[in-house]
């Protein structure tokens, strides 16, 4: 079953069918094919959706480990904060992974993904970071005090006060998190857009 199947095998697996078709591309059109720098741009947003996401639930976890016990399903324990960062790790390369592959086809050229065009999204990969980061910073802040998903009253049996309130906290943090990388992706995508009609 796809569930038991290691999140690493499918890593793998992924990997080594984007370098299979990558080589034969690269083997068919030499340099003017465009296929190793397109799966490059996907694994290069998939490693920096990894990091952030590892980085994010390292801290967070610390904030709520009640978050990652209940919500996240973790057990808890010693090495909660690891395990929480390898939780992050892997959703944040799997969301980079997809978030890469939508901003390459929304930017996507008839003509392939000529070697400028691949620089301009690489350096453009700071935009849903950044995104990501303010938004899971300032979210908290600005609507931190609502509950739209009715946490508190869900929780009140089998948390105190204060540890509804952290939970509450972290899932704004990753709530903000989540709609700053998606404002991110679209602000660079429409970047991409315009640099793309200036040529």
């Amino acid at each position: 079953m796809i569930e038991r199947f290691p999140f690493y095998y499918r890593v793998g697996l992924l990997v080594g069918l984007m370098a299979v078709v990558a080589g034969v591309d690269f083997w068919r059109h030499g340099r003017e094919g465009s296929k190793y720098r397109e799966y490059g741009f996907v694994l290069m947003a998939g490693m920096a959706g990894a990091l952030a996401g590892f980085v994010n639930d390292w801290i967070t976890s610390s904030i709520s480990p009640d978050y990652f016990i209940l919500g996240k399903g973790l057990e808890a324990g010693d090495d909660l904060r690891l395990r929480a960062g390898v939780f992050g790790l892997k959703t944040g390369l799997s969301a980079g992974i997809i978030g890469g592959a939508v901003c390459l086809f929304a930017a996507a050229r008839k003509s392939g993904f000529p070697p400028e065009q691949a620089r301009a999204m690489l350096q453009a990969l700071w935009m849903p970071v950044l995104g990501a980061v303010l938004l899971g910073v300032t979210l908290p802040v600005i609507a931190g005090g609502f509950d739209p998903v009715g946490l508190s009253a869900r929780l009140d049996a089998v948390l105190k006060a204060e540890q509804i309130a952290r939970f509450r906290l972290v899932w704004w943090i990753h709530t903000g998190l989540y709609a700053g990388l998606a404002a991110g992706l679209a602000a660079m995508i429409v970047r991409t857009k315009g640099g793309k009609n200036e040529n």
